[in-house]
């Protein structure tokens, strides 16, 4: 059984000019090198992701964390503000306020701590304070272990 090549034969003049190349003494023809199927460069892709992945999704989980830790002082600040607002006018009284403050906060997985101050001078305090530790949505270790966030408001009673 004869097999046939699918490309085409050299012509004859390209043929012969090899041969006259490779009769020069300085000549040294160069060997194909042999491919293995699988390339030297076939785990690399696996590798660099090995080592940019975790740095990747914890940047991620840190912005994740600090937009929910933003949202939540943001919360709490509207919330002081809405309560000291209210006890000044007289819609609430301080007690009113403290619980009004702990139902609008009770979608958070956290322990408030709501302070109004009494309506002896002029002004009328709240302050709301939350651990960073019951804030935080992805636990880095110890880090947010340390330290509480408040919000605070103070308006002049009417």
């Amino acid at each position: 059984m004869q097999v046939r090549a699918f490309w085409r034969q050299w012509p004859h003049e390209l043929e012969h000019r090899l041969v006259s190349v490779a009769e020069n003494p300085a000549f040294k023809p160069m060997r194909p090198r042999r491919r293995s199927p699988v390339s030297s460069e076939a785990g690399a892709a696996a590798v660099e992701l090995a080592f940019v992945l975790p740095v990747a999704l914890l940047l991620l989980m840190g912005i994740i964390q600090f937009g929910a830790l933003l949202f939540l002082q943001n919360t709490m600040v509207n919330v002081a503000n809405d309560v000291a607002r209210r006890v000044s006018v007289g819609d609430l009284s301080t007690a009113g306020g403290v619980s009004l403050a702990q139902e609008r906060l009770s979608g958070w997985n956290a322990t408030f701590t709501v302070n109004v101050t009494e309506p002896t001078s002029n002004d009328i305090h709240v302050d709301i304070s939350v651990p960073l530790a019951d804030a935080a949505i992805v636990q880095f270790g110890h880090l947010l272990d340390v330290g509480d966030m408040t919000a605070e408001a103070t308006v002049r009673k009417e």
